[in-house]
């Protein structure tokens, strides 16, 4: 004669022996909402990585640096003046900026082209 808590002890490991031996209906319907929302979040992901890739004009009310692109590698940025057809350097280091060539020249040369061009 078995007495105390030992029998109902074994009975539940037993139980929970065949319990998790038995194989388990899954509800399929979940399993679709689940996937429609796992391709929702990665379409919205997608379409944020276009937005920041996409590139923007940057316009300026100066004429002569109308349309400047410039790209950012680490303290250094690289552009193009359409206007008088340079490419330039901008160095930053702190609150110092530097750049060749200089906005004066590049006007100055947009200048001269444009004068040139008028003769």
């Amino acid at each position: 004669m078995e007495y105390g808590m030992l029998p109902k002890i074994d009975q539940f490991s037993d139980n929970k022996a065949l319990e998790i031996q038995k194989v388990q209906p899954s509800s399929k319907s979940s399993e679709v909402i689940a996937k429609d929302n796992l391709e929702e979040i990665k379409q919205s992901a997608i379409d944020k990585l276009k937005e920041v890739s996409q590139t923007n004009e940057i316009k300026n009310n100066d004429k002569s640096s109308s349309s400047k692109y410039e790209t950012v590698l680490t303290n250094l940025n690289f552009g193009f003046n359409d206007a008088s057809k340079d490419f330039y350097v901008k160095a930053i280091r702190g609150k110092s900026e530097n750049q060749y060539p200089t906005q004066d020249m590049m006007r100055i040369k947009a200048y001269l082209m444009s004068h040139e061009s008028a003769s």
